[in-house]
C-alpha cells in the first residue's frame, strides 16, 4: 500500500470542496441559509423537479432532514453536525440484504469491521483506532467488553433501526474510549414498526445464505397505543456448515448457533414525558480455535452469551426551552465458556458494565440573530470483569474492575443561522483495582471547539480541535500467565508469557479536523481531513526469544526453553488522512460513492501501526421500478493492499468485491405486505480477509430473504 502523506489527503479534499462550491448553482451564493426545520415553499420545489419527477422525497436531499444526536449528545441537523458523522436508516440496511455488521456498516467512509467468517469476531475499526479505542454504545448502553480475538457486536443485525457513526476524537461528550470515535447501534421499537393507522401488527422473516448453509428466522409481535407500546421478538439460526472462501475451500469451524430476544416497552404518559425499558439477549455457540481469529488452533467449544437490560425516561415540557431532560440506566454482561476438546479444561469469563446517565438540553436566544444550546450532564459506570480456568482464578482474565464518574457540558452558538461555534468540556476521574496490584486513581479534561460556516444556501464547512484519552483495558493492564506455546524444532519448546503492566498510562490524543458537507437538489457531498496525534498509543508487542530471559532447561524432559514475552507498549503514534461521501438520489435511482485514505506512523520507530486498515472504496448503484414495486442494484468494495506491515503481522493483498441485489415490497395489491430480497455477495469468488485478520471472508454466496409483515410499515 502506497502511504499518503497529509499534504496530498489535504490536496484531494480542497479539490473536493472546490468542485462542491463550482457545481452549486452560483446564485446560491449570498443567500441567507434555510435553517433544517422550515420545508422549502412548495413552487420552489415544482421548479427545481422535471416534470414528471414529483415525488416529495426529490426536493432535497436526507441531509436536510436527517437528525443525529451522537456529535453532542443533543438532537441536531445533520447537515451543520460540526464534526465527520455518518448515519445509515432500517431502510438503508433493509434495501442490501445485510446479514453481518459489514454489511451494515459498508459504504461507511473511515470504518472497517474488522473480524472474518466466524460471525462473533466482529469490531469495528475506526481511522486506525480499535478495541476500546471504540466507543460501541446499544440503545445508549456502553458496550465495553473487549476480550483478546473477540468480536464487540451482540444482536442480530436485522433488529437494528439505525446505526450512526461519529469518526474522530470526542472524549469532550462520551469520555474514555472515544479516542477513535463512537458507535452508536439503536434497536427497532413498536413506534419504528407500527403502521399508520394500525396499533398492532406482526413480522415474520426467513433468511438463508447458500455459502455454509446458514438459515435464520425471526418473529417480531409489537403493539402501539396512545400511551402503551411495546415489541417482542425472537431469532434463531445459525450455519449448518463450514463456509468456503473465494478459492472454494472449506473455511475450518465457522458453523454456529444463535440465539437472540428482544423485549421493549413504552409508556408515554403525556406528550412530555416517556419511559422506556428493555430485555435482550444474545447467545452464540461454536466450535472455534482459541484464538478465533487464527485460521486453525487448539479447538474449544465456545457458548458467548450477552444480556443487556436498559431504562430510559425522557421529559420535555411542553413550552419550555430550558429543559429536555434524558436519564438512562443500563446494565451489559457477557459470559463466555470454553471447553477445550484437545485436554480437559475449561475457562469461564464474565464481564459487566452497569451506567447510569443524566443529560438537560437548553436552548435560549439573545435575539432573533444569536441563538444558544447547553447539553449538560453527568456519567457514572464500572466495569468488573473475572476469569477462571477448572474453577481457579485464571490470570490471563485476571478479576478486575474499574469505576468510572464524569461531568460534561457542551454549548453552541448560532449566529444568523450562518456561523455556529461549539465548545465542549468534560472531566472524567476513574479508579482501577484488582487483588493483586496497588489501586489507581486518576482523571482527565477532554476539551473539544469547532467553528461551522454556511456560506450559502445548503452547504457547511468546519474546522474543529479535540482532545481525546482511552484508559488501559482491565486486561492491558493486568493480564498475566502463559499466552501460547509451542515446539520450535526437535528437544526446543518456546513458551510466551504476558507481561502485566499495572502502571500502564493512558492514551491521550489531539486532534485537529477540517470538513465539508452539502448538498442541493439529488446531490450530497461529505469530505473530511484529519489528523490524530496521540501519546501512549498501546501497541501489543509479541517478541517469541526475550533476551531479558535467559534459555533454560525442562528439568523433566530435558528440552531447552526459550522464553518470549507479550507486552504492551505505549508509543507515540500519528494518524492521518481524508474521507469523502458521495451520494445521489431520485424517486427511482441512487447512488453512492465512498472512500477513506489513511497513513498511519510509529513516530518512534516509523513503521506503519498494526491496527491501520488498509485504503478503500465502496460504490453502490441501484434503480427503482415503483410499479413493479422493485429495487435492483450492486455494491463494489475495493480496498488497497497492505505491504508494510510491522513484523509479525501479515501483510495483504487488495481485494475486488462485488455484489448484487434484487428487492420486491409491494405496498398494495394481493401480496401487500411481503418483502423479497435475492442477492449475490461476491460475484466474482474474490479470495480476501479483511486486514489484520487472516482467516479469510465467505466466497461466492446466494442470500435469500423473505418477510412479511401485517400492520408494519416498511
Amino acid at each position: 500500500m502506497r502511504r499518503v502523506g497529509t499534504s496530498s489527503a489535504a490536496g484531494r479534499l480542497a479539490a473536493l470542496i472546490f468542485v462542491a462550491a463550482t457545481v452549486l448553482p452560483a446564485d446560491a451564493a449570498g443567500q441567507s441559509p434555510e435553517t433544517p426545520e422550515q420545508p422549502r415553499p412548495a413552487d420552489e420545489d415544482a421548479e427545481a423537479e422535471p416534470e414528471g419527477d414529483s415525488s416529495p422525497d426529490s426536493a432535497a436531499p436526507r441531509i436536510h432532514e436527517t437528525v443525529v444526536v451522537t456529535a453532542s449528545r443533543a438532537e441536531a441537523p445533520l447537515l451543520t453536525a460540526p464534526a465527520a458523522i455518518s448515519v445509515r436508516t432500517r431502510e438503508d440496511l433493509a434495501s442490501e440484504a445485510s446479514r453481518t455488521f459489514a454489511d451494515l456498516f459498508e459504504g461507511i467512509p473511515g470504518i472497517s469491521i474488522q473480524g472474518n467468517a466466524r460471525r462473533i469476531t466482529e469490531a469495528p475499526n475506526i481511522r486506525g483506532f480499535s478495541d476500546q479505542q471504540v466507543v460501541v454504545r446499544q440503545d445508549g448502553g456502553r458496550q465495553n467488553f473487549n476480550a483478546a480475538h473477540g468480536g464487540r457486536f451482540f444482536i442480530d443485525p436485522d433488529l437494528v433501526e439505525r446505526i450512526e457513526v461519529l469518526r474522530g476524537a470526542n472524549s469532550a461528550a462520551f469520555g474514555s474510549g472515544a479516542l477513535g470515535g463512537v458507535v452508536s447501534l439503536t434497536t427497532r421499537s413498536a413506534r419504528d414498526l407500527v403502521q399508520a393507522g394500525k396499533n398492532f401488527g406482526g413480522r415474520y422473516r426467513v433468511g438463508y445464505q447458500s455459502n455454509g448453509r446458514d438459515l435464520t428466522q425471526s418473529l417480531s409481535a409489537f403493539a402501539a397505543g396512545e400511551r402503551l407500546d411495546g415489541i417482542a421478538s425472537v431469532t434463531m439460526g445459525g450455519t449448518g456448515r463450514p463456509v468456503r472462501d473465494g478459492d472454494g475451500a472449506e473455511i475450518p469451524n465457522t458453523e454456529d448457533t444463535i440465539r437472540n430476544g428482544l423485549v421493549k416497552l413504552g409508556w408515554t404518559p403525556s406528550a412530555q414525558s416517556r419511559w422506556e425499558v428493555s430485555w435482550q439477549r444474545f447467545d452464540n455457540s461454536a466450535a472455534e480455535p482459541t484464538n478465533a481469529n487464527a485460521l486453525t488452533g487448539s479447538l474449544v467449544d465456545r457458548d458467548t452469551r450477552w444480556d443487556g437490560l436498559r431504562a430510559r425516561f425522557t421529559h420535555r415540557p411542553l413550552g419550555s426551552e430550558l429543559f429536555d431532560i434524558e436519564v438512562l440506566g443500563y446494565r451489559n454482561a457477557v459470559g463466555v465458556a470454553e471447553e477445550m476438546r484437545v485436554t480437559p479444561r475449561r475457562d469461564e469469563t464474565a464481564f459487566e458494565t452497569l451506567g447510569i446517565e443524566a443529560t438537560n438540553t437548553s436552548r435560549f436566544r439573545w435575539s432573533d440573530a444569536v441563538r444558544f444550546t447547553l447539553t449538560t450532564g453527568v456519567e457514572t459506570y464500572r466495569d468488573r470483569q473475572s476469569g477462571t480456568r477448572d474453577g481457579a482464578a485464571r490470570l490471563q482474565f485476571p478479576d478486575a474492575d474499574a469505576s468510572y464518574q464524569a461531568a460534561f457540558a457542551n454549548g453552541e452558538v448560532d449566529v444568523h443561522d450562518r456561523i455556529l461555534v461549539t465548545l465542549g468540556l468534560r472531566r472524567d476521574a476513574w479508579t482501577l483495582a484488582s487483588d493483586r496490584f496497588p489501586r489507581r486513581a486518576e482523571a482527565a479534561t477532554s476539551p473539544r471547539a469547532t467553528v461551522g460556516v454556511l456560506p450559502f444556501e445548503g452547504a457547511f464547512v468546519w474546522v474543529g480541535a479535540a482532545r481525546g484519552f482511552r484508559v488501559p483495558s482491565l486486561t492491558e493492564l493486568y493480564a498475566d500467565g502463559l499466552h501460547f506455546q509451542f515446539m520450535a524444532g526437535q528437544g526446543v519448546q518456546v513458551l510466551n508469557w504476558f507481561r502485566p503492566d499495572p502502571m500502564l498510562g493512558a492514551e491521550r490524543g489531539r486532534s485537529l479536523e477540517a470538513g465539508f458537507r452539502g448538498g442541493r437538489g439529488a446531490l450530497a457531498l461529505e469530505t473530511a481531513c484529519f489528523q490524530h496525534t496521540v501519546a501512549g498509543y498501546v501497541d501489543q508487542l509479541v517478541v517469541l526469544s526475550d533476551p531479558r530471559y535467559p534459555i533454560g532447561t525442562d528439568p523433566v524432559t530435558g528440552e531447552a526453553i526459550i522464553e518470549g514475552s507479550t507486552l504492551n507498549v505505549p508509543v507515540d503514534a500519528r494518524l492521518r488522512g481524508c474521507e469523502a461521501s458521495l451520494g445521489w438520489e431520485r424517486p427511482r435511482f441512487r447512488l453512492r460513492a465512498t472512500g477513506s485514505l489513511l497513513d498511519t506512523e510509529n513516530l518512534e520507530s516509523g513503521a506503519t501501526l498494526a491496527r491501520a486498515p488498509a485504503n478503500a472504496l465502496h460504490l453502490m448503484a441501484a434503480a427503482r421500478a415503483p410499479r413493479l414495486d422493485l429495487e435492483f442494484g450492486g455494491r463494489a468494495s475495493l480496498a488497497g493492499a497492505r505491504t508494510d506491515t510491522p513484523d509479525l503481522v501479515e501483510d495483504s493483498s487488495g481485494y475486488r468485491v462485488l455484489d448484487l441485489f434484487v428487492r420486491f415490497s409491494p405496498d398494495e395489491g394481493p401480496l401487500a405486505g411481503v418483502d423479497w430480497t435475492i442477492a449475490v455477495n461476491n460475484l466474482t469468488d474474490e479470495y480476501f480477509a479483511v486486514f489484520p485478520a487472516v482467516v479469510p471472508q465467505p466466497g461466492r454466496s446466494l442470500r435469500v430473504s423473505l418477510a412479511y409483515r401485517y400492520g408494519a410499515a416498511r
